[in-house]
């Protein structure tokens, strides 16, 4: 998803700063809460965050709910403490990104293989014979 679409009008300065802010926010508490989420099915508690970066139970307790005022250390303190390893990207808008932004919404399912069936093949399964001067080309799908 691209920061800003072309239908809507340009941002003002300002604007595009606290929507540049509130974006690398949401991205890094979404990855953090992912891991977070993953290590509680592991059996992880919050007692086991706070004493892995010596930080206070309500600290822990309330930037695992959610963003507020993230700063680096803060992240890099969770990512620590949930034992992740994190990693930044930023790329130019018209370069393609290596994985897409909704990749982690196919996460776990496999690709259906390709299948190669001929025209012929593909023409008598749906009409129930092969059509006259029809050329059996195959047809990736």
């Amino acid at each position: 998803m691209n920061s800003q679409s072309s239908a809507l009008p340009p941002l003002a300065p300002r604007e595009l700063a606290n929507y540049g802010y509130a974006r690398a926010r949401d991205l890094a508490f979404d990855a953090i809460h992912a891991l977070w989420r993953r290590r509680q099915q592991e059996g992880m508690r919050q007692l086991d965050v706070v004493r892995a970066i010596d930080r206070d139970r309500a600290w822990v307790s309330r930037n695992l709910r959610g963003p507020g005022n993230w700063t680096l250390r803060t992240i890099g303190e969770l990512v620590e403490a949930l034992n992740g390893e994190l990693e930044i990207v930023v790329h130019a808008r018209e370069d393609a990104p290596e994985k897409l932004s909704n990749y982690s919404a196919y996460a776990g399912y496999q690709l259906a293989p390709k299948l190669e069936i001929s025209a012929v093949q593909g023409a008598s399964q749906v009409l129930g014979s092969i059509p006259a001067g029809f050329s059996g080309q195959p047809v990736k799908l």
